[in-house]
C-alpha cells in the first residue's frame, strides 16, 4: 500500500508540474492562480498540495518562494523528500459508531413486542367449536380443547405465523452473532474503515481535479488571442519606422499653451452666454442652465442633464453634443462609451441640425419617458417574481404599463396604470401655458376609476413598489375611514366613551390602522397587509383569528366590516367582563338559558353579547346580566322565582324600565349615576360600582314588600342628585310609640322605647370581607344623654350626636336578605346599652369600651382601677367577666346572680363592686401572709363571707348590713366557746371592746365601715398570726395551759398596734378612699357552705 500511495503521488506530481509550467509561460495561468491551485484539498487535518510538501517532524511547510522575485514560484514536486520521511497519520473515524449493547438491547425489545404481536394475532384466529352432540373422549383430553384437529386451517395459520416469526428473529440474531464475532476484531475493522474513508477522499480529489482541469481548458478557449505581427513589431521597436506602412503627410498641430487653451475656453463661454441670452428662444426646461469651461449644461429636473457647445460664432450655426447624462435613479448618471453613446450623440446632433433647442428637448424628453416606463415595467416583473408573486399581474400595453393587485381578494378588481400623458399641441415645449407629456398614473377601485390626487410619483427616484404602496395605503385608509364612519353612529363611539382613531397615510399601507377601543383595557388595531390584502387584528389570539377570516371573506369591506367589528366588541366585553367577575368573586352561571324569544323581549334588540352572574354571598333567587352593544353597556338586576307578594315595579325607585319574561319575573335596568363609569372606568371599580346600585335596588326592593306584608307605614324619600354613595333613595318607616300585641316591635322592650317613631333606612356599600350588604340606620333619642357621644366614642358601627340625640348605626344582611327583622332586633341592643350608660353615668365610672354586646368600665376606688366587662348579647345570658387577678372573681357567680335580676341588675352588681371590693382585697393580703394553710376565706354570698383559721382556731362572719342610712360591715366571731384559745381570746378582747378610725365593738362583734375593714382584718390576721408563732415556740419546750395570761409584751404589742396605723402605710394607702354610693342591701340570703379555695387563688378557679 504505501508504496501504491507513493507512485500515485509521484504520478499527480509530474502531471501537475508539467501543467504549471505550460501555464506559466503561455500566460493563461498567473502565480494567484498557481497558489489558488497549490491546496485544492484537506485530508486528516493536513493540507495536501499537488506536489510535495516539506515535513519536518509532525509541521508540514508549503513550498518557499524567491523573496527576490515575488513572481517567481516554486512549483510542487521539485523538491526531494528527506530520506526515511513518513506520510501523515489518516484520520481516524468515530462519528456513526454505536455500542453493541444498544443494538442488543433494542433487538431484544423488539423480538418481545413482535411476540406480543403474534399472540395477539394467533387469539384472533376462531378455531371452531366441535359440535354439541359429539360425545366426549376421555381417553386423550386434548381433543377436547381447541386443538381437536391440527390440520384446521386456524391452527395451520398460527403454526406458520409462530414459525416464521422465530425465522425471522433467528436471522436477525444470527446477524447480531456475526457483529459480536467482528466486534472482538475491532481494532482491525477500525482501522479498515479508516482505509477506505481515506480512500474514497483521495479518489473524490483525483475527480475533482480532472473536472477542474478540463474546465479552466474549455473556459480558456474563447480568450486566446490571435498571433501578433512580431515582424512590424521589431521593426517600430528597433528602427522607430516600417518602411512598408503608409505615410498620410499629415502636419501635426502646434500645441497649446495653458494660457491659450484658457483664453479659448473663457471665448467660447462668451460666445455661448450672448448666444443663449440674447438669439436663442430656450424651451421652457431648458431655462436652467449654466456656461463653463467651453461647453452650456443644460438641467432638467428629474430626466437628465445635456451638455453642448458651439464651433462657430455666427448666431444661426448649430449646437454640437458634448455630453449627456441622466438625472434619476436608479439608472448610472454617466453613458459608458459604446453604441448607445454614439446613437445618442449623432441623433441628437441631427436633431439640432434640423430643429435646434426645441427638438432636441421633445427627442430626449420623449427618450427619457421611455426609458423610465421600461425601468418601472423591469421592477413589476421583478416584483413578481420575488415577494408579491401570485399577488400582482403586470401586462404591458404599448408604451403603458398595468400593474393589478390583491389578486386573491374577493370582490372587485383593482388595478393602476402607468403612462404617457400628452399635451393638447406637439409644441407644448415651447410654450410655457401648456403642459408637456409626462408619465401619469390612472386608479381603478373595484373596477371603477378613482379621481388620485395625493400620489407623489417622484419620477426622480422610480420605484415602481412604493408607487404602489401609495396606492394601496390610499385603498386601505379609505377602507378603514368608511368603517369608522359607520361605527362612530353608535352611542358609545359618537359620544366618546370609548376610543376611536382612524390613522390614514399615503405612503406606506401598514401605517394605515385603525384603532378600536373594544373595552376599557383592550384596543385592538385593525391593519391590511399590502402584498395580499388580508386583514389583521393585532395583538393576534384565536377570536381575532376567527374574526379575520370573516373579514377577509367580505366582497366590500368598506360596508361591511362593521357588523364583523360590533360583534367582535360584543363578545371581548362579555369575556372581560366575565373574566373580571370571577376574579373578582363572582359566579358565573353557565346552565341558565332563558332562549332567545325571551331574550328578545327582556333585553335591547341590538344585543351583541349577555352574560349573567351571581354576586359573592347573593341569593339564589336574585342574579346579574350583562349586555353588550354598540349603543351602550347595561347591567340588569333579574328576579328568577315567582313570589306571592309583590309589588308595582314602576314605584320601586322610580324605574319603569322593567321588562319581564317568561324564564324570569323581573328585570330592572341598574341606573348608574354616571352612564359612562359603565365603560370609562378601570373594571373593577366598575363591578363594584354595578355589585353596590344592584344590591341597593334589590335591598329597597325586599325590605319594602316586607314591610308591606307587615303592615307598617313606609315610604321611599329620593336623594339629591349630587349626593355620594349608589343609593338612589331611604326607606322610612315608622314604629308606633308604645308596643302593643299586633305591633312589630312588640319584642323589642317591655318599656317605652327611647327613640322616636321615623327610622330611616338606607343602603351603604357591601362590606369587602364578608360580601354582605351595609345598611345605615338613622334615628333619633326622645330624651338625649349629653355625653353619650364620648360614652360610645370607641363603639363600632354606632355614632351618637352630642346634643341634637340622633344616632346612626349599620347593619350588614346578605343581598336578598329582607333587612327588617334585623333591624328591630338592633334597635332592642340599643335600648339596653341606653339603659346601662345611664346607670354607668349615674355612678361616674369610666368606660373602657362599648358594643351592643358588652360593656367594658373601670371602678376606682381607693388606688384600685380594676376593670369589669358587661355581656348582654341578645343569645346568651347576661354575664359579668373580670381580669386576671380582679378580688371579684372569688364571687363573680353571684354577680352573676345580681346582674341577671329583673329590677336594676346593672346598678346592684356596681353598687356591691364598691362595697366589697376593700373587703376582697383584705382577703388577698391576708390570704399572701399565710405560708401554710392557715386561713380559709369562704363566700357565702355577695354580701356574706366566712373566715376560718386553723391554728390557733378562728372563725368569724362578715355580713353586710345597713346602719341608719350607711351600709356597714358587721364581724362576728362564731367560734365555739370550748374551741377558743386564752391567748387570742385575750387580744380580741381589746378590739371587740374597743373603737378605731372607722370601726367599733359592738355588743360582741365588730362594726365597721368600707374604708376601715381592709385595716381592721389585718389587725385580726395580724393577732392570729402572732398567736400562731407564740404557741409553735411555746409547743417546743413546755405548752402553757390554756388558762394562762398573755404575755405581757404580746399584749403591750397588740395595744400599741391600733395607735399605729402608718406602720401598715404600703398595704392600707395614703389616699383616704371614695366611698360608695348608698347600697340597697338584698334579704339575709342564706347558702351552703362551698370553699371557694385557699389563699392565692389560680386563674383556673375562676
Amino acid at each position: 500500500m504505501p508504496g501504491v500511495l507513493k507512485a500515485l503521488e509521484e504520478i499527480l506530481s509530474d502531471s501537475n508540474r508539467s501543467e504549471a509550467l505550460a501555464g506559466l509561460k503561455s500566460g493563461s495561468m498567473s502565480v494567484e492562480d498557481l497558489k489558488k491551485s497549490k491546496e485544492d484539498t484537506r485530508g486528516n487535518g493536513v493540507v495536501y498540495t499537488n506536489g510535495h510538501s516539506e515535513v519536518e517532524g509532525d509541521r508540514v511547510q508549503a513550498p518557499s518562494t524567491d523573496a527576490t522575485n515575488p513572481n517567481a514560484v516554486a512549483i510542487p514536486g521539485m523538491e526531494s523528500l528527506h530520506v526515511g520521511q513518513l506520510p501523515p497519520e489518516i484520520e481516524h473515524i468515530t462519528f456513526g459508531y454505536l455500542p453493541i449493547s444498544r443494538i442488543i438491547t433494542r433487538l431484544a425489545q423488539d423480538t418481545f413486542n413482535g411476540l406480543n404481536d403474534v399472540i395477539s394475532e394467533m387469539a384472533d384466529l376462531v378455531v371452531p367449536q366441535p359440535s354439541l352432540n359429539a360425545p366426549p373422549s376421555y381417553l386423550n383430553p386434548h381433543i377436547n380443547s381447541n386443538g381437536t384437529d391440527d390440520k384446521l386451517d386456524a391452527n395451520v395459520r398460527k403454526k406458520e405465523r409462530l414459525f416464521d416469526f422465530a425465522k425471522d428473529r433467528r436471522a436477525q440474531f444470527i446477524k447480531i452473532l456475526v457483529l459480536l464475532d467482528w466486534s472482538r476484531q475491532m481494532d482491525a475493522i477500525s482501522k479498515v474503515i479508516d482505509l477506505k474513508v481515506w480512500l474514497d477522499g483521495q479518489r473524490k480529489i483525483y475527480e475533482d481535479a480532472t473536472l477542474w482541469m478540463g474546465e479552466l481548458r474549455r473556459l480558456l478557449g474563447p480568450l486566446r488571442m490571435s498571433n501578433p505581427d512580431l515582424k512590424t513589431a521589431l521593426a517600430a521597436l528597433s528602427l522607430g519606422k516600417a518602411p512598408w506602412l503608409p505615410d498620410l503627410g499629415y502636419i501635426p498641430p502646434k500645441p497649446l499653451s495653458p494660457q491659450e487653451l484658457l483664453r479659448s475656453l473663457q471665448h467660447i463661454n462668451t460666445e455661448l452666454s450672448i448666444r443663449l441670452n440674447l438669439h436663442e428662444k430656450l424651451p421652457p426646461s431648458f431655462r436652467d442652465f449654466s456656461i463653463g469651461s467651453g461647453r452650456a449644461t443644460f438641467q432638467v429636473r428629474d430626466e437628465f442633464e445635456l451638455e453642448l457647445s458651439i464651433a462657430d460664432q455666427d448666431p444661426q450655426s448649430q449646437f454640437y453634443f458634448v455630453d449627456f447624462r441622466f438625472g434619476f435613479s436608479p439608472v448610472s448618471a454617466e453613458l459608458p462609451d459604446g453604441f448607445l453613446r454614439d446613437e445618442i450623440e449623432r441623433r441628437t446632433n441631427d436633431v439640432l441640425k434640423r430643429e435646434g433647442l426645441s427638438g432636441c428637448y421633445e427627442f430626449l424628453h420623449d427618450l427619457v419617458l421611455t426609458h423610465k416606463l421600461n425601468i418601472l415595467k423591469h421592477q413589476a416583473y421583478d416584483m413578481v417574481r420575488g415577494l408579491w408573486s401570485q399577488n400582482l399581474k403586470v401586462e404591458g400595453v404599448h408604451r403603458s404599463l398595468v400593474v393589478q393587485y390583491w389578486l386573491n381578494r374577493p370582490g372587485g378588481k383593482n388595478w393602476i396604470e402607468l403612462g404617457i400623458k400628452r399635451g393638447s399641441s406637439k409644441t407644448s415645449s415651447t410654450r410655457p401655458n401648456k403642459i408637456s407629456p409626462h408619465i401619469a398614473l390612472r386608479w381603478f377601485r373595484s373596477g371603477k376609476e378613482v379621481p388620485i390626487a395625493k400620489a407623489n410619483l417622484r419620477l426622480g427616484d422610480l420605484s415602481l413598489q412604493r408607487i404602489l404602496s401609495q396606492v394601496i395605503a390610499m385603498h386601505t385608509s379609505f377602507i378603514f375611514e368608511q368603517t369608522a364612519n359607520r361605527l362612530k353612529v353608535g352611542l358609545i363611539y359618537s359620544s366618546r366613551l370609548l376610543n376611536l382613531k382612524n390613522v390614514p397615510s399615503v405612503t406606506k399601507p401598514l401605517d394605515a390602522t385603525l384603532l378600536v377601543q373594544l373595552t376599557t383595557s383592550k384596543v385592538v388595531k385593525l391593519i391590511q397587509e399590502p402584498v395580499t390584502g388580508r386583514f389583521a387584528l393585532l395583538p393576534s389570539s384565536p377570536l381575532y383569528s376567527r374574526v379575520e377570516q370573516r373579514l377577509n371573506s367580505l366582497q366590500d369591506p368598506a360596508s361591511e366590516a362593521i357588523a364583523q367589528l360590533a360583534s367582535l366588541r360584543a363578545v371581548v366585553s362579555v369575556e372581560e367582563v366575565e373574566m373580571r367577575a370571577l376574579s373578582y368573586g363572582w359566579e358565573v352561571i353557565k346552565s341558565l338559558n332563558p332562549g332567545q324569544g325571551a331574550i328578545r323581549r327582556l333585553f335591547p334588540r341590538d344585543t351583541g353579547g349577555i352574560k349573567f352572574f351571581r354576586g359573592r354571598g347573593w341569593s339564589q333567587v336574585w342574579i346579574l346580566a350583562f349586555t353588550a352593544s354598540l349603543m351602550k353597556d347595561t347591567w340588569w338586576v333579574v328576579e328568577l322565582e315567582d313570589r306571592k307578594d309583590e309589588i308595582e315595579p314602576g314605584t320601586i325607585l322610580g324605574n319603569p324600565t322593567l321588562r319581564a319574561g317568561p324564564n324570569f319575573k323581573n328585570a330592572f335596568e341598574v341606573r348608574m349615576k354616571e352612564l359612562k363609569s359603565l365603560i370609562t372606568e378601570p373594571s373593577y371599580s366598575t363591578l363594584a360600582q354595578v355589585e353596590h346600585a344592584a344590591a341597593s335596588m334589590i335591598s329597597q326592593y325586599i325590605d319594602t314588600r316586607e314591610l308591606k306584608a307587615r303592615k307598617v307605614p313606609h315610604g321611599l324619600r329620593p336623594l339629591p342628585s349630587g349626593s355620594p354613595g349608589p343609593c338612589s333613595a331611604i326607606l322610612d318607616l315608622s314604629l308606633p310609640s308604645h308596643p302593643n300585641a299586633s305591633s312589630p316591635r312588640q319584642h323589642v322592650s317591655s318599656s317605652p322605647h327611647c327613640f322616636g317613631d321615623t327610622i330611616a333606612l338606607a343602603f351603604q356599600s357591601i362590606d369587602p370581607v364578608t360580601h354582605k350588604a351595609i345598611h345605615t340606620v338613622r334615628a333619633c333619642l326622645r330624651n338625649p344623654i349629653p355625653n353619650i357621644k364620648d360614652l360610645t366614642s370607641n363603639l363600632e358601627h354606632l355614632s351618637f350626636h352630642p346634643t341634637s340625640g340622633f344616632f346612626s348605626f349599620r347593619l350588614l344582611t346578605s343581598v336578598g336578605e329582607v333587612t327588617i327583622p334585623l333591624l328591630l332586633d338592633r334597635l332592642a341592643s340599643i335600648e339596653r346599652l341606653i339603659q346601662f350608660l345611664v346607670v354607668i353615668r349615674q355612678h361616674n365610672l369610666p368606660c373602657k369600651s362599648i358594643s351592643l354586646t358588652k360593656l367594658r368600665f373601670v371602678y376606682p376606688i381607693a388606688m384600685s382601677r380594676l376593670k369589669a366587662t358587661i355581656h348582654f348579647s341578645s343569645d346568651e345570658p347576661m354575664h359579668i367577666s373580670l381580669e386576671k387577678g380582679n378580688p371579684h372573681l372569688r364571687i363573680q357567680d353571684f354577680l352573676n346572680e345580681h346582674l341577671q335580676s329583673q329590677n336594676d341588675g346593672l346598678g346592684q352588681t356596681i353598687r356591691i363592686l364598691g362595697s366589697t371590693l376593700p373587703l376582697l382585697d383584705a382577703f388577698t393580703a391576708i390570704e399572701s401572709t399565710h405560708t401554710t394553710d392557715g386561713v380559709h376565706i369562704f363566700p357565702r354570698s355577695a354580701i356574706w363571707y366566712q373566715i376560718h383559721y386553723q391554728n390557733p382556731k378562728g372563725r368569724f362572719d362578715l355580713k353586710l348590713r345597713r346602719k341608719g342610712d350607711n351600709p356597714m360591715w358587721h364581724i362576728k366571731d362564731v367560734l365555739r366557746q370550748e374551741e377558743r384559745t386564752v391567748v387570742v381570746e385575750q387580744a380580741m378582747k381589746s378590739i371587740k371592746e374597743g373603737r378605731g378610725t372607722g370601726w367599733c365593738g359592738m355588743n360582741g362583734g365588730i362594726v365597721a365601715e368600707f374604708t376601715a375593714i381592709k385595716r381592721l382584718l389585718r389587725q385580726i390576721d395580724d393577732i392570729y398570726r402572732d398567736a400562731a408563732t407564740s404557741v409553735s415556740a411555746v409547743a417546743l419546750a413546755a405548752p402553757p395551759p390554756l388558762s394562762s395570761p398573755l404575755p405581757p409584751p404580746l399584749a403591750q404589742k397588740k395595744q400599741q398596734q391600733p395607735e399605729h396605723p402608718k406602720q401598715h402605710k404600703g398595704f392600707l394607702g395614703s389616699n383616704p378612699p371614695i366611698p360608695p354610693p348608698p347600697l340597697q342591701l338584698p334579704p339575709q340570703q342564706t347558702a351552703p357552705v362551698a370553699p371557694m379555695g385557699s389563699r392565692k387563688r389560680k386563674a383556673e378557679d375562676e
